[in-house]
């Protein structure tokens, strides 16, 4: 049997011993695995070792059980465990594995001949006949497009590139270069873009393509990261130009060949080998990039002097679509102003959204306003399982370069946005995640002021305290769910029922306590001004401690006709207090 006092710090401890010294011969595991942080363990001897910490030995293996035992007792930990595979991220059964494996990771670049040689194999399982450099019978030279519908553009790109640096005759082949890959049905080019494609001509011209040209990739991702990686190829001398206008050429081959939009995939997004074509969970995946890659969406940065904190604001409808929700992240990095560093990075609430557990019935989680802690711990732990998700891999190491902590609003999913006005009876649970991009520590809280129409559906986290963090280098931080803000707002106060003043009361008496320094706000929507003036500005009032806070809701109302809707900026500018850097999505 597992001795129940050993607790999460405890598995954490055991599993940084593991990366240290890896995992002796004889403890691996052929049917399980803990994931975390990108990497694999095995559950029996995690467990064995975490007793160390608690109770100050390793537990003998014969005294309790792999599999099922030793399964639940870390889910209900709030770990994530997947079925065993062959993979590279498992760690090695010894310390010397463990460093070779390393070192293989640390070696793979974006020009591994197994990640061009994967995707083939990738497009073969999903579409069938594939074929790689490919010959598209296009010609090169401006003339060949001369009776096109998109002659006039191309002449215009094409001027525009030798008048560039000067270089007039960049044009050295007649037929235009293969194409990486060539989908015959339905019929679409796939280019697999390396760094040496993302250059200030390349971005030149992105910019010059006309708005009704259908893309398969995400051109305002693509002009972010000419300007990030800025690559220069002068040999020959004109060899950016020369690459530039090929590019343009494929992007428009299919208004003349009749084919659908061209996909590109950016070498650099993902380690594209690290995908098996025999595993349905990875033809999932790769699928999911391909249709994510057209992603129509366009980052406005709104840069203030000295920022202390940045916030993520959809311009559009939203879904909680876990990948996308990656890929928004990711490209919020990629147009990160250089030079930039900010504490916090905040999202808005229902940012990423999960499945309710099926299995979780209202039995289960008891009376809503004050679950079962082992329902809540559940829910935490399925939605724990989905922000590892979304920072996995190595951005982690990537936003870390930009900020020290992110927050995620994490809801179940429901069918109604959460507003003042929807009555929401299902079942659903709204928590936010702040996590220490340095250390990975992730910690949780979630609404616990619920609107007066999910009274009856929303699983309230009852434990107020849960709402305040002492972090060490900023001192008292106060995290809130959409409707928590409401608890400083006295506006018809007499008309508040006891249950809803009392909860006010005690937060605010326990805020008071705190005295918290910064305050992170997480609604889902805000599209007036007002509708959180008043709370604030209470909020002001009765905490002096607060130094400065921001909200990060989505400027999207759909039942609010738009011309009712206050300015963006306006927005931006009433839902917080010291200077940011607003990264504002808009939506097509």
């Amino acid at each position: 049997m597992i001795p129940k006092n050993i607790g999460r710090e405890h598995i954490l401890k055991a599993i940084e011993e593991i990366r240290k010294k890896g995992v002796p011969q004889g403890r691996g595991s052929r049917k399980f695995l803990i994931e975390f942080n990108g990497e694999y363990y095995p559950p029996k001897y995690v467990i064995s070792l975490a007793n160390k910490y608690a109770n100050g030995k390793d537990l003998n293996p014969s005294e309790f059980s792999g599999g099922t035992e030793s399964n639940n007792f870390l889910r209900a930990l709030g770990f994530e465990i997947v079925e065993a595979k062959l993979s590279e991220r498992i760690i090695p059964l010894s310390l010397e594995e463990r460093k070779e494996t390393t070192l293989s990771m640390a070696l793979h670049d974006e020009r591994c001949p197994k990640c061009k040689e994967t995707v083939k194999k990738l497009l073969e399982r999903i579409y069938g006949k594939v074929e790689p450099n490919y010959k598209l019978e296009v010609g090169t030279r401006l003339e060949n497009f001369l009776n096109t519908l998109c002659y006039s553009k191309l002449k215009e790109i094409y001027e525009t590139l030798q008048n560039h640096r000067g270089f007039k005759e960049f044009v050295k082949s007649t037929a235009l270069p293969n194409c990486d890959y060539f989908i015959p049905s339905p019929g679409f080019i796939v280019e697999f873009d390396e760094s040496q494609h993302f250059t200030l001509p390349r971005r030149i011209v992105l910019e010059k393509y006309p708005d009704e040209l259908e893309l398969g990739f995400n051109r305002a991702k693509w002009i972010a990261l000419c300007e990030k990686i800025n690559a220069k190829d002068n040999d020959p001398p004109y060899r950016d130009e020369q690459r530039a206008w090929y590019d343009t050429l494929r992007d428009f081959v299919p208004l003349v060949k009749g084919l659908k939009p061209t996909v590109r995939l950016f070498a650099g997004d993902f380690r594209w080998c690290s995908l098996s074509p025999d595993d349905e969970s990875d033809i999932a995946r790769f699928k999911k990039f391909l249709r994510n890659a057209s992603e129509s969406w366009k980052i406005e940065v709104k840069e203030e002097p000295n920022p202390f904190l940045s916030r993520i604001v959809i311009a559009g409808k939203w879904n909680g679509d876990p990948n996308k929700a990656k890929k928004l992240l990711e490209d919020v990095w990629v147009n990160w102003p250089k030079g930039r560093k900010v504490k916090f990075l905040i999202t808005c609430g229902g940012f990423v959204q999960f499945d309710w557990p099926e299995e979780m019935s209202r039995i289960d989680v008891g009376d809503n306003k004050n679950p079962s802690k082992e329902a809540v711990n559940v829910l935490v732990a399925e939605a724990e399982k989905w922000a590892r998700l979304v920072l996995g891999g190595r951005f982690c190491d990537k936003l870390r370069q930009f900020a020290d902590y992110v927050t995620l609003g994490i809801d179940s999913s429901k069918v109604k946005i959460s507003t003042t006005q929807n009555y929401i009876g299902q079942l659903h649970v709204e928590l936010v995640f702040l996590i220490d991009l340095r250390t990975n520590e992730f910690y949780w809280t979630g609404k616990s002021y619920p609107t007066s129409k999910q009274e009856d559906g929303l699983v309230r986290i009852s434990d107020l305290k849960s709402h305040f963090l002492d972090l060490r280098d900023v001192g008292k931080v106060m995290i809130l769910g959409c409707h928590d803000l409401t608890m400083f707002n006295n506006r018809n106060w007499e008309k508040t029922g006891e249950w809803r003043k009392k909860i006010k009361m005690e937060f605010r008496k326990l805020a008071d306590d705190e005295k918290p320094r910064i305050v992170l706000h997480h609604p889902h929507t805000t599209v007036k001004t007002a509708t959180w003036y008043n709370a604030w500005s209470s909020l002001r009032a009765l905490l002096p401690s607060v130094e400065k806070y921001a909200g990060a809701g989505k400027y999207f109302e759909q039942h609010r006709p738009k011309f009712k809707w206050d300015s963006l900026d306006e927005v931006l500018t009433r839902t917080k207090r010291g200077s940011s850097i607003d990264f504002v999505v808009l939506k097509d």
